[in-house]
């Protein structure tokens, strides 16, 4: 689900980019009406676009364009809402404590679990560490000591700590003391 998800969710932003190009080259009545629009009441704006015979080919091919774009757009990003309520649901089903954990949310969660996959797959918070990306890896020389990032591990794995990290950051009061 969070694999179908992600394609969701970038297929929709790839449609919101499409919906904006083709609205920079929308005959300018059409253009002038629409640019001035927040992001969500310009995409209902233009699933509700209709063609009419008393316009020109230009306007009318345009219109049936953005009309077809943010109803794609609408549809990618109910299944993206969808998939994410069922993964919540599956969450809470599994480990509902983890949902309590600050700046943990249902796709962060889930793809803690996903990776995580069974106990007994790591014999240690290090191993954990170390498969997700996180861990410092020695880079000493001679008489240098020093350490660098750990660039390989699971890379979703690591985005999900890191946006775990931002909003502990952003809400915990304590996070000033760590900085």
């Amino acid at each position: 689900m969070l694999v179908t998800r992600h394609g969701a969710v970038l297929a929709s932003t790839a449609a919101i980019n499409q919906l904006k190009g083709l609205i920079v080259s929308a005959p300018d009545d059409l253009r002038s009406e629409l640019r001035k629009l927040k992001r969500p009441v310009q995409v209902t704006r233009c699933a509700q676009l209709r063609d009419r015979p008393t316009h020109g080919v230009e306007h009318r091919m345009t219109a049936r364009a953005l009309r077809s774009t943010a109803q794609r757009i609408q549809a990618l990003q109910a299944e993206a809402k969808d998939l994410e309520n069922e993964i919540l649901a599956s969450v809470r089903q599994l480990v509902p404590e983890l949902l309590d954990l600050l700046g943990v949310g249902p796709i962060t969660a889930a793809q803690i679990l996903v990776s995580w996959s069974h106990p007994g797959r790591f014999r240690s918070e290090a191993a954990f560490a170390s498969f997700a990306g996180v861990s410092p890896i020695p880079a000493s020389s001679g008489l240098t000591n020093r350490h660098r990032i750990n660039r390989s591990g699971d890379r979703q794995l690591n985005r999900a700590l890191h946006t775990i990290t931002l909003i502990r950051m952003r809400l915990d009061p304590r996070a000033p003391a760590f900085s």
